[in-house]
């Protein structure tokens, strides 16, 4: 693949810029970076904030089989994050500081540092798929109610443009990976790197509240939540808290 990089020191929503140039008849393949970010969103319309120095960037696609393609998607996305933080911030001795929580959200300490939002439009013949990637390298946003983290905290951290380039390799690998040989090695690649299967944890969706235990992922990439009384159910959407 050959992508084509176009940094913004300051953009409204990568996204929103990203979504206009597919709708234009962009190819793929274009990355839209801005160094400060000001109406960025994340999911289930939540904000995301920015508060200058982190990674903001959106990347446009246009699959030739979008199901497939849209479904691996979030597990692609988050092992290739978790790649490049710990690219930048090896593990020296101990278990790794990062870990993945279910779908494409990247844990540091066992705090949100990274997310993703993903969109997809367009003509049936020509669809297209924009990924929003937000990372806190430099700093964290102060949100009531909210435990972020930065990567900061735990190195010296790469400027926006380098965990950009980094992170957009690691996603070309994984997704080629995936084209070639299926789910299955992304889906083994993302369990390795999230919380264990035992993890208690809960599912919130609107004012419903389930809890179980985390047991793992099925062929379609669903959460499957263990029950108190014996049963597994699979999960397709909902904020998941773990304790």
């Amino acid at each position: 693949m050959s992508w084509r990089f176009e940094y913004h020191e300051t953009l409204g929503s990568t996204s929103d810029l990203c979504k206009a140039r597919a709708e234009a008849g962009e190819p793929e393949h274009l990355a839209v970076q801005a160094f400060s970010q000001t109406s960025g969103r994340g999911t289930r319309g939540r904000t995301w904030t920015d508060p200058g120095g982190n990674l903001a960037i959106s990347l446009l696609f246009r699959p030739a089989d979008p199901a497939a393609f849209i479904a691996a998607l979030p597990f692609v996305v988050a092992v290739a994050l978790f790649e490049t933080a710990t690219y930048f911030c090896p593990v020296v001795t101990g278990p790794s500081r990062f870990m993945l929580k279910w779908p494409n959200d990247l844990l540091m300490d066992g705090r949100k540092m990274a997310g993703v939002l993903i969109e997809t439009g367009g003509p049936q013949g020509n669809p297209w798929v924009v990924v929003g990637i937000g990372a806190n390298l430099r700093q964290a946003p102060e949100i009531p109610g909210r435990r972020l983290a930065a990567l900061a905290e735990a190195t010296d951290p790469p400027s926006a443009e380098a965990f950009g380039k980094v992170l957009v390799a690691q996603i070309e690998r994984w997704t080629v990976l995936r084209e070639q040989e299926g789910f299955a090695p992304v889906r083994a690649a993302w369990l390795a790197r999230a919380h264990p299967v035992g993890t208690p944890l809960a599912v919130q969706r609107c004012e419903t509240y389930i809890t179980g235990s985390f047991s793992g992922l099925d062929a379609q990439g669903r959460l499957l939540l263990a029950l108190p009384h014996g049963e597994t159910i699979p999960v397709v959407t909902g904020d998941i808290l773990l304790d």
